[in-house]
C-alpha cells in the first residue's frame, strides 16, 4: 500500500498494513506517516502493541495447538471485523 505523500493513516488503514509494518515491508514514507498516526492514536497504539503479543503468544503455538473450533472462531471475528462500519476512520 503506498499512499501519497500528504495523506495521513487512518485507524482502519492501519489495522489492514499492520503485518506489513511489524514486517518491515513498507516504504519509508508510508512508514512514517503510521507511525506519525501512533504517536497521536493511543487506541492504534493499543492495536498495535496487540499485534506485536499475539504474533509472540501464537508464534510458540503448533497447528496441532489449535482446535478446528478455535479456527473457525477466530475466522469469525475477523469476518465480523471486516463488515463492521469504521466509527474511527
Amino acid at each position: 500500500m503506498t499512499m501519497p505523500a500528504d495523506e495521513d493513516f487512518s485507524c482502519r488503514e492501519l489495522v489492514e498494513v499492520v503485518t506489513q509494518y511489524l514486517e518491515g515491508a513498507m516504504s519509508d514514507a508510508d512508514r512514517e506517516r503510521l507511525e506519525r498516526h501512533l504517536g497521536g492514536c493511543s487506541g492504534c497504539h493499543a492495536v498495535l502493541s496487540q499485534f506485536r503479543t499475539t504474533i509472540e503468544v501464537t508464534g510458540r503455538l503448533t497447528e496441532d495447538q489449535v482446535s478446528g473450533e478455535q479456527r473457525e472462531a477466530l475466522r469469525d471475528v475477523f469476518r465480523r471485523w471486516r463488515e463492521a462500519p469504521s466509527a474511527s476512520s
